[in-house]
C-alpha cells in the first residue's frame, strides 16, 4: 500500500570541501528562502528520492514501515505527514522518528529517512566508488532518544553495509553533543571500522553542516568545515555500488510514541560531478534592487553537453526564478529587501546524468 500525497496550500505568488566548507554552507551573512506553506517537495528537489517513514500500511506503527515514491514526494503538493513535513516557523524539511515506529529493511530501529534514487523507477540504479559523488547538508537535531543517537546521513551499499554513517550523539551529562562519522572498512557490517569525531560542542537545536564524499575509491566526511575523516576503500568494496540517505534514523527501538529523533534540514543536495562537470559562476551573484529587472547567467563547464539547471534547495529571492538554461531573472519584490543575502542551491546536469551543485547568494537592496 502506498501513502497518497496530501495537499498543501499554494506557495507564495561547487559545493565546497575541507576548510572552505564552513564559509560555503554555514554563511552567517545569508538567509534561506524556504516557503512555509508547501510540502517539503516545494523547497527541495525530491524527484530522485524516496522516503521510508515509521508507519505501516494500516496507519499504525506495529507493522512493516512503508516507503513513499519520488512521484508522491516531489512538488509543493507532495507527501507530508507527522513523520515528514515543512516546519511552519522556518520552512525546514522536518523528520520525526519515534522509538516505537514501524521498521523495515531488516533493521529493528525506526526511521524517517530519504533514499537517493538516480532513476526514480529503478532502485538498482546506483553509483560506484571510482567516480565522484558528494552530499551536502545543513541541519539541526532538535530531539534525541534516550541513547542520544540519531543518524542523519549515510552512504549506503546496495546490498551491503553503509560505507559512511554520519550521526549526532548527545551527551545528557555534558548537555551537548558531537557529530561523528563511522567509516566501514569492508562491505560486511561490523569490524573493521573507525569512528571519527567531526565536530564537538554541538548543542541540541544548533545548526551544523556535514558533507560526505566518495571519489576515486576514497571515502570522506567532514562537519562545519573541520578536519576531514578519510579512508582509502578496501579492494573488497570494488564490486559494490552505493546511494545516499538523509533524515532521522534511530539506533534503538522502544515502546514510547513521544521519545525519538527529530531533525530539521535547511539544505540538502547530492551530486555526481563526473566527466569534469563543474559550475564556474561565483557563489555571490550580482546584487539586485527591489522593483528593478534582474538578470544573471549561471555557467558550467565539462560534462557531456546539454546542461540543464534546477533548484535543489531553497529559492531565489521573491520575484526571481531560475530557468532550465541557468538564467536567474525577474523583478525582486520589496519583501525580498534584506541586510543579508538570500541563498539557494542550484544543480546542473548533463545528457549522461552527471550533476554538480553549488550554493548561490543574492543581496536585494531597496
Amino acid at each position: 500500500m502506498q501513502i497518497l500525497p496530501s495537499r498543501a496550500p499554494h506557495p507564495f505568488s561547487s559545493y565546497c570541501w575541507g576548510p572552505a566548507l564552513l564559509g560555503c554552507l554555514l554563511a552567517g551573512n545569508s538567509q534561506a528562502d524556504l516557503y512555509k506553506g508547501v510540502a517539503p517537495g516545494g523547497n527541495f528537489a525530491l524527484e530522485n528520492w524516496n522516503i521510508t517513514v515509521p508507519q505501516d500500511a494500516d496507519g499504525g506503527t506495529s507493522g512493516t514501515a512503508v516507503t513513499v515514491r519520488p512521484d508522491q514526494l516531489s512538488g509543493p503538493y507532495g507527501y507530508e505527514s507527522r513523520w515528514f513535513r515543512t516546519d511552519s516557523q522556518d520552512g525546514a524539511m522536518t523528520f520525526w522518528a519515534p522509538v516505537n515506529g514501524a521498521t523495515a529493511g531488516g533493521s529493528s530501529s525506526p526511521r524517517a529517512e530519504l533514499r537517493e534514487m538516480l532513476d526514480p523507477s529503478n532502485l538498482g540504479m546506483t553509483w560506484n566508488g571510482a567516480g565522484e559523488s558528494v552530499q551536502d547538508a545543513l541541519l539541526k537535531v532538535t530531539q534525541v532518544p534516550s541513547d542520544g543517537i540519531v543518524i542523519v546521513g549515510q552512504v549506503h551499499g546496495y546490498g551491503s553495509a553503509p560505507l559512511i554513517l554520519v550521526y549526532y550523539r548527545y551527551d545528557a551529562a555534558l548537555g551537548t553533543g558531537r557529530v561523528i562519522a563511522k567509516l566501514q572498512g569492508t562491505p560486511v557490517q561490523g569490524p573493521p571500522y573507525t569512528n571519527h569525531v567531526l565536530a564537538t560542542d554541538v548543542d541540541l537545536g544548533e545548526t551544523f553542516s556535514y558533507q560526505m564524499r566518495v571519489g576515486k575509491n576514497v571515502a570522506m566526511a567532514s562537519a562545519n568545515g573541520g578536519a576531514v575523516a578519510r579512508m582509502v576503500m578496501d579492494p573488497s568494496w570494488n564490486g559494490e555500488t552505493f546511494y545516499f540517505k538523509a533524515g532521522a534514523y534511530l539506533h534503538m527501538h522502544g515502546s514510547s510514541a513521544t521519545e525519538g529523533g527529530r531533525v530539521k534540514f535547511y539544505r540538502l543536495a547530492a551530486s555526481h560531478p563526473n566527466d569534469g562537470l563543474q559550475i564556474n559562476s561565483p557563489a555571490a551573484l550580482p546584487s539586485a534592487a527591489a522593483g528593478q529587472p534582474y538578470l544573471a547567467q549561471l555557467y558550467s563547464t565539462g560534462g557531456r553537453g546539454g546542461a540543464t539547471w534546477r533548484l535543489v534547495s531553497g529559492h531565489p529571492p521573491a520575484g526571481l526564478k531560475l530557468s532550465r538554461d541557468g538564467v536567474v531573472s525577474g523583478t525582486p519584490e520589496t519583501r525580498a529587501v534584506s541586510p543579508v543575502a538570500h541563498w539557494f542551491v542550484a544543480q546542473v546536469s548533463d545528457v549522461n546524468g552527471s550533476t554538480h551543485h553549488k550554493k548561490f547568494s543574492i543581496l536585494v537592496r531597496e
